[in-house]
């Protein structure tokens, strides 16, 4: 499985669903992906879905800070979903739960 796929729901929010290990090995072309479908489409909001992740380090929350930021700088609304419970530990310690809209 490709660590991001895209889809778009009806032009209004923009999917990304995240699988795999999240890692210096693959975060730049990750981002570059991610970037490109938000360049490209403006959605007028971006989730990122976690569920499958299984692996994730600073260079992956590296990844979801930018497209936040991406997200912020195209006023669309930014959220991560599904995280496993180890990836939510992992952003709970950097505290970016908020930050990514969820809960503690």
């Amino acid at each position: 499985m490709e660590p991001v796929s895209v889809s778009a729901d009806s032009g209004r929010t923009l999917g990304v669903t995240l699988a795999g290990e999240i890692d210096f090995s693959n975060a730049a072309g990750v981002l570059d992906t991610i970037r490109v479908e938000v360049d490209a489409r403006r959605p007028p909001a971006v989730r990122v879905d976690l569920s499958a992740v299984t692996f994730l380090d600073s260079s992956g929350i590296g990844v979801l800070v930018n497209v936040m930021k991406l997200a912020h700088a195209r006023h669309a609304e930014f959220r991560v979903e599904h995280p496993s419970p180890k990836v939510h530990d992992q952003l709970r310690m950097t505290g970016l739960l908020a930050a990514f809209g969820l809960a503690p």
